[in-house]
């Protein structure tokens, strides 16, 4: 799925139940007004959270839907180390597991998406790279290992990774290219940012190769004293044919935009900022949005409240639905 925002603004989202297909989900990023600088970890009953606890929530989902199921994706532990516990019960099936993040080591363990998965990987910003992923189902599996240089201040990354992938019925070693790398930019108090990838997946033995470039341009603009436009577009361009479909990519452009006001910090129970959220899928003639309020309250390190948002599917009428969720912003 194409990135919907490179943002990072906490939102806890739990869609009702009573709507037929309604999920709701939690996604954490931070406001690129505000500082970030982790906010202060509460207290509880003298234990302290890890200081950066509320920044791990960018995957957690809260799902209470009539066809998706009941449970939670993803949702981190209050420990030092960044370990995430799934659990949920999906009309046809169980998710459990746990998932973690050591640095630029992260494994995970368990059943996700009713596919049974075990994995191990490095992948640091330079040096040596290596993962080994075993899934079950129609999922792919692969071993891998690489090389990635950093250059320009790190603003550019090359990696090279060979391995062997294995998916239904095709086992294929396979060589990956990607170049990665971002520039921003501050015009006064404008902030602009362009970011892109292109990668080469080459299957020697099945004669196929696929290549793909993602750019995605952001902007931040302060329109008045605590209100702020941020918006970014997306795009992939594909060319030629992946030997496994897991590698695989199709064409994608999305856009995303929100426009936040946020009152002056004051003590006390109170209205904290008020939000409003677009995303547009132009390729999947899809689109969301969502409207958000919240308060600030004493004892919490963040802005707390409410949402209602509407999904819009162009070529299927009977996906469309409304959204309420819980939500969270950075004070």
């Amino acid at each position: 799925m194409a990135p919907r925002s490179l943002f990072r603004l906490l939102t806890l989202a739990l869609t009702l139940g009573a709507l037929p297909g309604a999920v709701a989900s939690a996604q954490t990023a931070t406001d690129p007004a505000q500082p970030t600088t982790p906010a202060p970890a509460p207290r509880l009953s003298g234990f302290r959270l890890p200081s950066d606890y509320l920044n791990r929530f960018g995957s957690t989902q809260f799902i209470a839907s009539t066809t998706d199921g009941f449970g939670v994706r993803y949702l981190p532990l209050p420990l030092d180390r960044d370990v995430r516990f799934t659990l949920l019960k999906a009309p046809t099936y169980w998710d459990y597991g746990l998932t973690a993040q050591f640095g630029s080591l992260s494994a995970a363990l368990g059943r996700f998406y009713n596919v049974p998965k075990a994995e191990l990987t490095s992948a640091p910003a330079s040096g040596l790279q290596w993962s080994a992923l075993v899934q079950g189902g129609a999922s792919h599996s692969h071993a891998t290992v690489g090389y990635a240089t950093q250059v320009w201040e790190g603003r550019v990354r090359f990696l090279n990774n060979v391995g062997v992938a294995q998916q239904g019925d095709v086992t294929a070693a396979y060589t990956q290219t990607e170049v990665s790398g971002g520039y921003s930019r501050a015009y006064g108090k404008v902030n602009t940012g362009l970011y892109s990838t292109a990668r080469v997946y080459a299957f020697p033995t099945q004669g196929k190769a696929q290549g793909s470039a993602d750019v995605t341009a952001v902007i931040g603009v302060p329109l008045a004293a605590g209100l702020n436009l941020d918006a970014s577009h997306f795009e992939r361009f594909v060319v030629g044919e992946s030997a496994i479909g897991d590698f695989g990519f199709g064409r994608a452009r999305s856009s995303n935009a929100s426009l936040t006001y946020r009152l002056p910090p004051a003590e006390g129970f109170g209205l904290g900022a008020v939000r409003v959220r677009a995303y547009r899928d132009w390729l999947g003639k899809s689109a969301t949005a969502d409207a958000d309020i919240a308060f600030r309250i004493d004892g919490l390190p963040a802005l707390m409240g409410g949402s209602i948002g509407y999904e819009w599917y162009e070529t299927n009428a009977t996906a469309n639905k409304w959204r309420f969720a819980l939500v969270a912003l950075p004070r």
